[in-house]
């Protein structure tokens, strides 16, 4: 039950969020500061916000649904991850940091030149302004079916929130705020597992695993709902999906803002790791939610797809008062960090890519920090009329939206830029030629092979080799078969036609001009040269220390202060746990930046008397 205490402690998050913003609005002198944190952040704040911005409030709604209808299944979605980033922290790190660019656009450019550049920008920034919406729309119905609020209002107070952050304090204020929401979602989440697993009618996790399997024993045997070459197919998919995406040069966004190659390797142990425990937190409340409310539309009637109300449905039982704000906040958070991070990387791309070279090409860099502000507020209010016109258009759910969306607009788009780290021997026109092949196949399977998967004789119809591996001919696809049918074919054919269209363009290569093979050459020359950290870079990142510390001790202290809220002992024990958490952490980064303040200020005083 929602009370005056949620609703007072989801004000103050946001108040405190805002608050991130203005306190980072100073460190921003320049671009470089404002989209990559002038290069020269810690690992682990850099690891955090990596791993943040890989799920959002979808880990709560979208695949909380899908664990709620099919079980498991979901896990080989999370876990699609975990290979991706040994490839990463392996090798392609410190190709992501050598890339020594501001914008990871700027290496398309300096790799297929500056017509694939202009390519890429105008279709990227669309897709990834589409994404927030997605993504804005998807936390704010769910907030406004929990707190019983208008949908449109939600949308607009959390769209200007995340807008208004990631225009005060652009890099720097993203890096903090996912680094507060890491400790906030993990904490309420463990809270929530452990208070759903003592519940009488779950039993613990033993009980638990044993009466889901009992009333949804294709939970946990997925081949008994869904065709094994079609599971083993959308497994697969995404493995390979995530090897590509992650290893792109899109996805070195992150890891141009750390001080050096040491850095970005260690970076990758948070995501890593965080990416293997997170998911076995967050899908046992889903799982319970089959076992203590057989029928969500009871729950939410006011919700499209009721079944994304699967984890919050859970929590509304067993968290005590003022923790189901805290868990709004969570969620809210969880999407803040991949949308702030979405804005920021969105402005960058079009600023540097865009408005610089071809608008206003002698701009200073004074002028392109405001020009990038105002592009903030401006793809702030697209992104937040995106949400609104989805929400009110969509048809399938978070879990399948999302995906598809993903893999039909995406994935295109990223094969090139994946293999072209790599392999250099290919033209420049190779980039958005191969994105144009690979989007006719993408357009073929949702517009044409999409409406034929209804049709109860498709499988049937399917050439004979094919039709066997599918199996079960003389039954229909159900329509969970048919959206992971189609993410399937969708990325095998945009994969082997991707493959296809960029290795044969090497037969191009040798006859493209000879600037444009010098340019190559070099980018991949300077990807030889590793990057040193700077003699001072251990105390020049004093602010982000001191004022991150700080940020998180207020908040640690709010939270611990909610123990005064009327309680039993578990939600006076979860606020002192959470709270205290948050507290100690802010308490090591802020001493840490006193003691770099220090051997500054010493420093100076050295140099000073030596002049």
């Amino acid at each position: 039950m929602i009370t005056s205490y949620d609703y007072g402690i989801i004000a103050f998050y946001l108040f405190f969020v805002l608050a991130i913003g203005v306190v980072f609005r100073r460190l921003s002198k320049d671009t470089s500061d404002y989209f990559r944190a002038g290069g020269a952040m810690p690992w682990w704040i850099t690891g955090t916000s990596a791993w943040v911005a890989t799920f959002s409030a979808w880990a709560f709604v979208g695949a909380a649904s899908e664990i709620y209808r099919s079980g498991l299944k979901v896990m080989m979605l999370f876990y699609a991850a975990v290979p991706a980033l040994i490839g990463v922290g392996w090798y392609t790190c410190t190709r992501f940091r050598r890339l020594r660019v501001v914008t990871w656009m700027e290496a398309v450019r300096e790799r297929f030149g500056p017509g694939a550049e202009q390519f890429y920008t105008w279709i990227k920034v669309p897709i990834e302004l589409a994404k927030a919406g997605i993504g804005l729309m998807a936390i704010s119905v769910f907030i406004a079916a929990v707190l019983h609020v208008p949908i449109n209002s939600v949308i607009l107070v959390l769209g200007v929130t995340i807008t208004l952050v990631a225009f005060a304090g652009g890099a720097f204020a993203v890096l903090a705020s996912d680094f507060v929401q890491m400790f906030l979602v993990m904490t309420i989440t463990l809270v929530t597992l452990v208070l759903t697993v003592r519940q009488p009618e779950i039993g613990g996790l033993t009980g638990l695993f044993q009466k889901v399997n009992a009333a949804h024993p294709e939970h946990f045997r997925w081949w008994l709902s869904i065709r094994p070459a079609i599971l083993f197919g959308w497994g697969f998919a995404f493995v390979w999906i995530k090897a590509a995406e992650l290893n792109s040069m899109e996805y070195s966004t992150m890891y141009l803002m750390v001080k050096s190659e040491k850095h970005a390797r260690r970076m990758v142990i948070i995501p890593l790791v965080g990416g293997i425990i997170g998911p076995l937190v967050w899908v046992i409340p889903p799982l319970a939610a089959t076992i203590m409310f057989p029928d969500l539309a009871q729950v939410f009637p006011q919700l499209a797809k009721p079944t994304e109300g699967a984890f919050v449905a859970v929590a509304l039982k067993v968290l005590p008062v003022g923790l189901i704000g805290l868990l709004m906040c969570a969620m809210f958070g969880a999407t803040l960090t991949q949308m702030d991070a979405g804005v920021n990387k969105a402005v960058g791309v079009f600023v540097r890519s865009f408005y610089l070279p071809i608008m206003r090409p002698q701009a200073s860099e004074k002028h392109l920090l405001r020009a990038s502000k105002a592009c903030t507020l401006a793809f702030g209010i697209i992104i937040i009329a995106l949400s609104l016109i989805i929400n009110t258009r969509r048809q399938s759910d978070v879990f399948t939206l999302l995906n598809q969306f993903m893999v039909s607009l995406g994935f295109p788009l990223t094969i090139p830029i994946f293999f072209g780290l790599f392999y250099k021997r290919t033209p420049g026109w190779s980039a958005w030629g191969t994105a144009l092949a690979c989007f006719a196949f993408s357009a073929w399977a949702n517009f044409s092979l999409a409406g034929q998967l209804g049709d109860p004789d498709f499988v049937h119809r399917l050439p004979m080799g094919l039709r066997d591996l599918v199996g079960r001919a003389d039954v229909p696809l159900t329509p969970g078969e048919r959206g992971d049918f189609l993410l399937v074919v969708t990325a095998a054919g945009t994969s082997v036609i991707g493959v296809l269209c960029f290795f044969g363009s090497t037969f191009f290569y040798d006859r493209s001009p000879r600037i444009e093979r010098e340019r190559i050459d070099s980018l991949f020359a300077r990807l030889l040269v590793p990057v040193e950290e700077a003699e001072t870079s251990n105390e020049n990142d004093e602010p982000v220390y001191r004022l991150l510390g700080a940020l998180c001790m207020v908040y640690g202290v709010f939270i611990f202060l909610l123990v005064f809220i009327p309680n039993g002992w578990i939600g006076k024990l979860s606020f002192l746990l959470i709270g205290t958490t948050m507290g100690a952490a802010g308490l090591v980064l802020w001493l840490v930046g006193a003691r770099k303040r220090k051997i500054l200020a010493a420093t100076a005083g050295q140099g000073g008397a030596a002049a």
